[in-house]
């Protein structure tokens, strides 16, 4: 799409429907372009599917573009150490706190039904090109973000030094932890033994840091890594990963990677690596469909129990760790 077309789009738009355009044009496109009530998305059309490249709309107000952000969370995939209200309680404080210093950001709807979390708030701009508008409006949200992500992230460390405090965290040696992840004989033991493990193995990897550890009922356990890492492979990749423990006697299917797939592309963008650990291997079904997502921007790389095994043996989780992630994109 061109500006000529983003415009003819503009101006034959009504109220009802929102009009979709690249970030590409939006230097293009200025005040005089938009019509009033019109609604303007900020995404691509592929495959007959949209893609938004921010959840909210940029409209015109008199003299300038405003945009609303529009945020969405469902408790289902919410994995933080503290728990979702408490996360947007601090969105919601950071904006408000802009807005009494700066007053250009105001909160126009919030909504908690249980399950969902809905929250819009409309930023100022002060702006009348729309290129221009929309990056302010998401440097602010970004802002604002960081603020509440910081104050989660100091929440998360202290439950993890608390947990870790309790439950002997560090006491025995890998081999040993090896041994109890084989031959626990309940699947609470099997899991901590496994968590432990994995967790501190990745605390091996020059610049990653694990951030948080968080058990299911299921016995999954899924562990947040913050990726500073120079290693060129890894360097690529998003600032944070997934990594997710498979605490089971049997392998891994295919649902079980279609589902830990989601949980990465939940994380707002913010995350394009996932690590999926089955200490009894995985299914051919997996091999498969990873085949068939080979060309999508996130990356699930598989790693077995003997994986982490020789990893061990050897004093060489990295270089077990970069092989596993070779194999993953060259599958």
């Amino acid at each position: 799409m061109d500006a000529a077309e983003a415009k003819d789009l503009l101006r034959d738009a009504n109220e009802d429907e929102p009009v979709f355009l690249p970030s590409s044009i939006l230097d293009k496109i200025t005040l005089v372009d938009i019509p009033d009530e019109v609604a303007i998305k900020i995404g691509l059309l592929k495959d007959g599917i949209i893609h938004l490249d921010w959840s909210g709309r940029l409209f015109k107000d008199q003299d300038q573009i405003k945009g609303e952000a529009d945020y969405i969370w469902t408790r289902k995939y919410w994995y933080s150490a503290i728990g979702l209200e408490h996360y947007i309680d601090l969105v919601r404080r950071a904006v408000e706190v802009r807005n009494t210093v700066h007053g250009d950001v105001d909160i126009t709807d919030y909504e908690d039904d249980g399950a969902y979390i809905n929250m819009t708030f409309v930023v100022s701009t002060g702006q009348k090109n729309l290129g221009k508008a929309y990056q302010c409006v998401k440097s602010l949200c970004q802002e604002l973000e960081e603020t509440a992500e910081n104050a989660a992230d100091e929440a998360s460390k202290r439950l993890s030094e608390i947990a870790s405090r309790l439950s002997g965290w560090g006491s025995q040696n890998l081999d040993t932890l090896v041994d109890a992840v084989e031959k626990a004989s309940s699947n609470d033991e099997r899991g901590r033994s496994l968590e432990e493990l994995v967790s501190r193995l990745f605390e091996t990897i020059p610049g990653f840091i694990v951030k948080d550890r968080i058990r299911t009922a299921t016995e999954e356990i899924d562990i947040t890594v913050l990726n500073d890492s120079n290693d060129p492979r890894f360097k690529r990749e998003s600032a944070i990963l997934l990594a997710e423990c498979k605490n089971w006697s049997d392998k891994c299917g295919k649902n079980e990677f279609v589902l830990f797939k989601e949980k990465i592309d939940n994380r707002s963008n913010r995350c394009s690596l996932g690590l999926l650990i089955s200490w009894n291997g995985f299914k051919t079904t997996v091999t498969k469909k990873m085949l068939r997502g080979s060309r999508e921007h996130t990356l699930v790389v598989p790693i077995t129990g003997k994986d982490i095994r020789a990893a061990i043996r050897n004093n060489n989780f990295a270089d077990v760790l970069a092989s596993c992630w070779e194999k993953a994109i060259t599958t």
